[in-house]
């Protein structure tokens, strides 16, 4: 056994095999937490050469995960995510000098939450309430 001196009065003494039973628990927790292992694969590409159309992989499940788009002068044109081979989570989409054009949520394949709409110079113009793939309300500005 290791000895572990806390104090000059308590000495405590810590089995070598519960140690290595902790730190490999604490391991497993640490990495169940970690993104998945992505397979980037550009899909279609610009007559420019630049890439069009980039998706994401799970390198274990072979699912699509990710979805990127892009324009000819190679800015983002969308971007956003899947689960379960719907769409699910954040989807921002821009215009081509880059700035934010909507952002949608999206939850098995619905937009779900609010949707905000944005002008080329940034200010909001509309926002959208949207449960389960039915507008609620909507607020212009």
């Amino acid at each position: 056994m290791s000895r572990m001196t806390v104090s000059r009065t308590n000495t405590y003494y810590v089995h070598p095999v519960k140690t290595l039973l902790s730190s490999l628990l604490l391991f497993v927790f640490f990495c169940s937490f970690q993104e998945p292992s992505l397979d980037r694969q550009v899909m279609r590409m610009h007559d420019n050469g630049q890439e069009h159309v980039v998706l994401y992989f799970d390198k274990m499940s072979g699912d699509l995960m990710k979805e990127e788009v892009f324009y000819p002068n190679g800015n983002l044109q969308w971007t956003g995510t899947y689960k379960n081979g719907k769409e699910d989570g954040t989807w921002q989409f821009y215009y081509s000098n880059g700035s934010i054009k909507t952002v949608e949520n999206y939850e098995a394949g619905k937009e779900h939450g609010v949707s905000s709409q944005f002008n080329e110079q940034g200010k909001k113009t509309k926002e959208e309430f949207w449960k389960h793939g039915k507008k609620i309300k909507e607020l212009k500005y």
